[in-house]
């Protein structure tokens, strides 16, 4: 009796590129591989077990290598990548195992399950990578994670240090994420690691029964409050095991989640001007991906910059919109960002995510977070690091004039610093914040 099967991780169409799970039988033995565990809930980690096959398991596979020499079926019911491989009447047969009928890949697909959980449970752990949270702590700059990666196995384990993947959409992952609502994560692949002085040249080797910590610094979180919160983690990464020939070089998995880490925040992120620069910051890059075109519904509140629809021209101004304005289809005319002038947008416009708009210190109060704010009084203490362009409102409302915009003005100030005032400033005089300073 031999036979393999395994299941197709890097099939075309998926969004990320999954690692391979596979059961074979060969003289008897059970192997099963586990590379890709990132959606079952029964599963922690990755790994190679291996077991004697008796009893109930040995009936198990000796029905399961007669299916799979069954006639193949080609009007392929069943939208399956897997693969097969069985020795049927002394010659080896391998294909996709669409290519048998609905019933059969049925059967086929629940002897596999048992055969898989049983390796799992009863088998020796050749191979056994696991990962679990240490802490979270606030930091300058953002958090400080301490993630643990573990060998359980019997040989090493080789992969490059976090900081080294490629924490690109659909590539490497590291992120530790809340079991229940509401749910933020923490993006760690690719992120500073701040013991990189242990690990040489950014390569890791966990010994058998080893394990290696990293601590990592990230401002790549979302916004939450307050409390306690369970988190476990999950991961897509490249591994290379030392000593035994496997399939296991691309990896997704997960913590425990029957034993999720429990962490307490003493108050709400962001709550500081620091913070929410740096929160700002990452959110900016996220939703540049996410303009809001013409006709669309705004999906959060914020300060959003129109960027025409063509040609890519950027206006110099923000305009607040709330979760659920519709993004205006008629022409938008607006000094443009540019330093070449007196230049107008005059078009249609996207909207792009550019800052937190004025933000009430509590709900139905008239005074805003500081550090929220979008106009400053001449010579006053500057409440929000970026760049500021000086106006005069118009003298009359009334008459709908437009307010008077001094292009030449654009200065750029950090929080604390004085705002500029002069001799021809009147009561109609004022800044207004017109974004961070980017790059």
């Amino acid at each position: 009796m031999q036979f393999s099967y395994t299941t197709n991780g890097a099939s075309e169409g998926s969004i990320n590129s999954y690692g391979d799970n596979s059961i074979s039988v060969s003289d008897g033995v059970l192997t099963v591989e586990i590379g890709d565990s990132i959606l079952k809930k029964n599963i922690n980690g990755a790994g190679v077990f291996e077991m004697k096959l008796l009893n109930r398991d040995l009936g198990d596979a000796k029905k399961l290598a007669d299916l799979l020499c069954s006639p193949e079926d080609s009007a392929g019911e069943v939208p399956t990548t897997d693969l097969y491989t069985a020795k049927c009447d002394g010659k080896i047969r391998s294909s996709y195992v669409k290519n048998f009928s609905r019933p059969l890949v049925n059967q086929i697909a629940q002897l596999v399950e048992s055969l898989t959980n049983s390796g799992i449970r009863d088998g020796r752990k050749l191979v056994k990578l696991d990962v679990s949270l240490n802490s979270i702590d606030r930091v300058k700059g953002g958090f400080l994670v301490s993630v643990r990666f573990s060998n359980g196995g019997e040989y090493p384990i080789k992969f490059s240090t976090p900081d080294k993947w490629d924490g690109g959409p659909g590539r490497d992952m590291l992120g530790v994420s809340t079991v229940r609502k509401p749910q933020f994560a923490f993006g760690l692949a690719g992120e500073a690691l701040e013991n990189s002085n242990e690990f040489t040249n950014g390569e890791v080797s966990l010994a058998p029964r080893g394990s290696a910590v990293f601590k990592i610094k990230t401002s790549s979180v979302d916004k939450f409050s307050a409390g306690t919160y369970d988190f476990n983690i999950g991961v897509f990464m490249n591994i290379e095991v030392v000593g035994l020939a496997t399939n296991l070089s691309r990896v997704d998995f997960h913590s425990n989640n029957k034993e999720p880490t429990s962490i307490t925040f003493g108050r709400d992120y962001p709550s500081t001007p620091e913070e929410r620069e740096q929160w700002e910051a990452t959110h900016r890059q996220d939703m540049s991906w996410q303009p809001v075109k013409p006709g669309q519904t705004f999906t959060e509140d914020g300060l959003y910059r129109p960027v025409r629809t063509s040609g890519g021209y950027r206006g110099l101004l923000l305009k607040p919109f709330k979760a659920g304005d519709v993004a205006t289809t008629d022409d938008v005319t607006m000094p443009m960002d540019t330093k070449y002038g007196d230049i107008n947008i005059d078009g249609p416009v996207q909207w792009v995510w550019e800052a937190t708009a004025p933000t009430p210190v509590k709900q139905w109060s008239l005074d805003m977070i500081a550090d929220t704010v979008q106009f400053c009084e001449p010579g006053a203490e500057c409440p929000r690091s970026g760049r500021w362009v000086r106006r005069i409102r118009p003298h009359d409302l009334y008459r709908q004039e437009p307010t008077w915009y001094d292009l030449a003005s654009v200065v750029t100030l950090s929080r604390g610093q004085r705002m500029p005032s002069s001799r021809d400033d009147t009561d109609r005089t004022d800044w207004e914040w017109v974004g961070a300073v980017h790059g």
